[in-house]
């Protein structure tokens, strides 16, 4: 039962993470394609430029609630199986989640970096792994106003910390080794990133700025 669990767990959650939440919005509040406004692009850039930055806030909501259904899905899914294994439904459910949202099969594979993602499935694994994960963002990017190290540090600091407080279900190991999965895949999916920052070319963050609205696409 166990394998048709995890399965159903990865279509959903991948499906979840795949629907383009300014697209989405866009259709339904405005009835218009995103696509075919401004740059064209189905991006949290383009549609706070077509559509106000105030909308940015009702993009970054849906993402959370698309997030939090996948996860607690696979929660409530893995625990079908007698005594079950919540926290590993959430974690796997969080990776296809993630999946979904950096490769989009409508988008020709082509998505975001999945950055709120990670954070938010270690947030729902457990809170202890989420504040660590938060502490060491919040850090980063205080002290060196890049953005994208900020969030690629946050999630590789989800695996060790996965390992040190997620021991429920005698599943410590595996909970840890689904935290490192999701963080090499934000390594890869952000390597861009990762050489512009060795070769100083990656952009800070300017406070009051409108280097601030790329916030939220790097995520």
């Amino acid at each position: 039962m166990i394998p048709l669990l995890l399965i159903l767990i990865a279509v959903i959650a991948y499906a979840l993470g795949a629907l383009n939440s300014p697209v989405l919005l866009a259709r339904f509040v405005f009835g218009k394609d995103l696509r075919r406004m401004g740059n064209g692009r189905a991006s949290y850039a383009n549609f706070t430029h077509v559509f106000g930055d105030r909308w940015g806030l009702a993009v970054m909501g849906v993402d959370i609630l698309k997030g939090v259904i996948a996860v607690l899905l696979g929660a409530l899914l893995l625990s079908i199986p007698g005594d079950g294994f919540p926290v590993i439904g959430k974690l796997f459910a969080g990776f296809c989640l993630m999946l979904g949202n950096i490769y989009p099969v409508q988008n020709k594979f082509r998505g975001s970096k999945g950055i709120l993602c990670c954070v938010l499935t270690l947030w729902l694994a457990d809170w202890r792994v989420g504040l660590v994960a938060s502490a060491v963002y919040i850090i980063v990017i205080a002290f060196s106003q890049y953005v994208s190290l900020a969030g690629l540090c946050a999630c590789v600091a989800g695996a060790p910390a996965a390992w040190i407080f997620i021991s429920a279900e005698n599943l410590k190991g595996l909970a840890g080794t689904l935290a490192l999965f999701m963080a090499l895949v934000i390594v890869w999916r952000n390597r861009g990133s990762i050489f512009r920052l060795l070769e100083h070319k990656e952009p800070k963050v300017k406070w009051g700025n409108k280097t601030e609205k790329k916030m939220r696409d790097s995520f």
